[in-house]
């Protein structure tokens, strides 16, 4: 039985290339609703960031990114994301194509929230979306896109 969706989720993905492209449509094939915007490069992703207000509805919920080369700079990627304060928050899928070999502990140390190697045949791609599309959008609750964000220290948690 499905789920009802508490909220849309506004998707940026950066990703370029055919494996980009592929990526894009298996999203766009699973979207069920949400919004889904491809930036081909670390420039225009961070160049819209920069001019988006945090209290929109259409800023960022989910960030995806892909790693379609052992030398794309998914470290400066997380590092320029850290220093935009709205979005230390925001949780980043890193995808990897099929013989490149991440270093998956450094990866995950940087921040993200899930590392996923992109399969090699489009069905397998639409599969993993499908796995996705349960997970994030049906079951993982969202970061929230109002308010006021606050700092939280590990010792602010312990009495809660």
């Amino acid at each position: 039985m499905p789920r009802s969706r508490k909220q849309v989720f506004n998707v940026w993905l950066e990703a370029s290339g055919k494996e980009g492209a592929d990526l894009e449509e298996a999203l766009r094939m699973n979207s069920l609703g949400h919004f889904l915007q491809r930036f081909a490069d670390e420039a225009s992703f961070f160049g819209a960031l920069q001019e988006m207000d945090r209290d929109v509805p259409s800023f960022p919920n989910l960030f995806m990114y892909l790693m379609s080369s052992p030398d794309a700079p998914v470290e400066n990627f997380f590092r320029q994301l850290k220093t935009v304060a709205d979005c230390r928050h925001i949780p980043v899928i890193v995808f990897h194509a099929a013989g490149i070999s991440p270093n998956v502990k450094r990866l995950y140390a940087l921040g993200a929230a899930s590392v996923i190697r992109v399969p090699i045949r489009f069905d397998g791609l639409v599969e993993v979306m499908r796995t996705i599309e349960d997970y994030w959008f049906n079951v993982a609750a969202a970061p929230p896109t109002d308010g006021v964000l606050t700092a939280c220290r590990i010792s602010d948690l312990k009495g809660a």
